[in-house]
């Protein structure tokens, strides 16, 4: 039984036994006897009880402040259903559950037990892709919110090959899966389109990569470079670094970088690896020694509280979603209300959505339209509602689930780290955020020829 930690250091380990396609499994069994599998018999939200939610979220170990803030927003979203008479006049119920030592029973536990109508989660790609059999087996839908890998949304088989049936496939998309955050492919694209915008132009740059060994890191800098490549931007890799998952120690390997002079440094730490690098590398001066530092979901209020006055200004870490980035009202209202929840609440650290919060609110409220829009929890009803679905009133902005991928076109941030912003705790806060958007047909075009699928 491997340990949390294990399980997230796991995506090359792939899972490639049980699993059946949707029409595989329906033709085997029968609709009648999935939608009982399920646990749900497409009776609730039509008047027929509580509607229940389910959600497996890292709540321990090396990613429990990143498990805690997805589920800290999962609870506000739903508790503001309530407050507005339910779903149908139903009340919601959630509850949430560590990933632990076996994800995929917590998963069968909440669905065949609980009986969740659908589903939230995860935090770990490697356990998502690892899942894949167990989820599509389960039926109902599921939103993933914190996930980073393109692979868990590409459907194109034929392209990328079937993830689950060999050894080099990247096409890993569910059909009973969806997605509500912005990917790693989208969020990559955004770090080079900002280096092109700001940084190119004047000679070759020289980019050292750092971030944590495991395909979640690889995976990153694979794809920054294949969109710089891309976009045209001239660079040359100065260093390459991959300090362990959770290590206490990058002292070594910010040395090496360092060591290579480079004019950008590049990362891909989350959660408490953030803090570990951020710290450590202003010990060594790293910050004054070169023109920029990027992390791809580093920008979180958790983090930056942590650091309190370390985190150095005007270098830019990016995440899926930064309280106050989009000038709508719809995120000024998850940010009262997310504060209104937590401002006197000793369950999270900070009473400030983090980096999966718009993306977790997001998903809650998307299965709240698709139930009344189709008047039950009926799996496959739900999940053609979603297909194609426009949420309106996104925290980031109007966000469609594409009908193809089940990927959410919602926009990812870039901030610039500043102690002039506006922020309800004793650290920066990010100043100057733009959002970048990316469509499949682009992602295509700029990836052309790297093998790796867009994910979108």
């Amino acid at each position: 039984m491997e340990s949390t930690e294990d399980g997230m250091a796991a995506e090359s380990d792939k899972q490639r036994t049980g699993r059946l396609s949707r029409r595989g499994f329906l033709a085997a069994t029968g609709t009648g006897a999935a939608v009982t599998l399920a646990g749900c018999s497409g009776g609730g939200g039509g008047g027929g009880g509580t509607i229940k939610i389910g959600g497996v979220y890292l709540l321990s170990g090396v990613a429990e402040a990143l498990g805690a803030g997805s589920a800290a927003a999962a609870r506000v979203a739903v508790e503001a259903i309530n407050e507005e008479g339910g779903i149908n006049g139903n009340d919601v119920e959630i509850q949430l559950r560590d990933h632990g030592n076996n994800p995929q029973q917590q998963m069968r536990s909440l669905v065949q037990e609980f009986g969740a109508d659908v589903m939230l989660g995860l935090t770990s790609s490697g356990v998502t892709l690892n899942s894949g059999p167990t989820i599509e087996q389960l039926g109902v839908p599921f939103t993933l919110t914190d996930i980073g890998t393109p692979f868990i949304t590409e459907p194109d088989t034929d392209t990328y090959g079937d993830y689950y049936e060999s050894d080099d496939g990247q096409a890993a998309g569910l059909p009973n899966l969806f997605r509500t955050n912005s990917n790693t492919s989208h969020m990559t694209y955004g770090i080079a389109k900002f280096i092109q915008d700001n940084h190119a132009g004047s000679g070759t740059l020289s980019i050292a990569n750092m971030g944590p060994d495991y395909a979640y890191g690889q995976q990153c800098w694979e794809y920054v470079q294949a969109y710089l490549d891309g976009l045209g931007v001239d660079y040359e890799v100065a260093a390459s670094e991959f300090p362990e998952l959770g290590a206490s120690n990058m002292t070594p390997q910010i040395n090496s970088v360092l060591n290579s002079d480079p004019d950008l440094v590049f990362t891909s730490f989350w959660a408490g690896d953030t803090v570990t690098f951020t710290n450590q590398a202003a010990e060594q001066g790293l910050f004054e020694q070169v023109d920029d530092v990027f992390d791809t979901i580093g920008a979180d209020s958790t983090n930056f509280e942590a650091l309190g006055d370390t985190m150095p200004e005007g270098v830019h870490y990016s995440g899926w979603y930064w309280p106050g980035a989009y000038g709508t009202d719809a995120d000024e209202n998850f940010i009262q209300a997310y504060q209104d929840a937590y401002q006197d609440s000793s369950e999270v650290s900070v009473a400030y959505p983090t980096f999966t919060g718009g993306s977790t609110w997001a998903a809650v409220q998307i299965y709240k339209d698709a139930i009344e829009a189709v008047g039950g929890t009926n799996p496959d009803d739900l999940i053609s509602q979603m297909e194609g679905y426009t949420y309106e009133d996104d925290p980031r902005g109007s966000t469609t689930l594409d009908a193809e991928t089940h990927q959410a076109t919602a926009n990812c941030v870039i901030g610039e780290s500043s102690f002039d912003t506006d922020v309800p705790y004793d650290g920066a806060g990010q100043a100057n955020t733009q959002t970048y958007s990316l469509s499949r047909e682009r992602s295509l075009e700029l990836l052309d020829g790297s093998g790796l699928p867009p994910g979108l």
